[in-house]
């Protein structure tokens, strides 16, 4: 079963992501910050096969959590979410993300895009 790791500064979102992802056989775990992110991804034995991150969260962006992840796991899948006006999807993939959905997005496309990326 694939890990995913879900990080939102909304709680409500993190548990639509939670069923959403769930329902389609990963294992999620989430978290709402960048540093509760990283705890996670150092204390995790195995590690996760991808990751969906909000841009904007309380400590920092889903980029600079995504460049930690990068340097460790330089081939796992970062899926940028955001409702941010901040950032669109040509600078989320000029940054590195490997897919862009700008919120309100259908978590069934958002588990198509997915299941893409890890081959499934």
């Amino acid at each position: 079963m694939e890990k995913v790791l879900v990080v939102d500064d909304e709680p409500m979102i993190r548990s639509m992501m939670d069923h959403a992802l769930t329902m389609r056989g990963y294992s999620v775990t989430e978290a709402e910050t960048v540093a509760e992110a990283l705890a996670l991804v150092e204390e995790e034995e195995e590690k996760f096969d991808a990751l969906v991150t909000d841009y904007n969260l309380e400590d920092g962006t889903g980029f600079d959590l995504m460049r930690v992840i990068r340097s460790q796991e330089k081939e796992t899948p970062v899926i940028l979410m955001t409702g941010s006006m901040k950032i669109n999807r040509q600078d989320s993939f000029r940054k590195g993300f490997s897919a862009y959905f700008h919120k309100p997005f259908s978590c069934i496309e958002l588990g198509e895009k997915l299941d893409r990326l890890l081959g499934k």
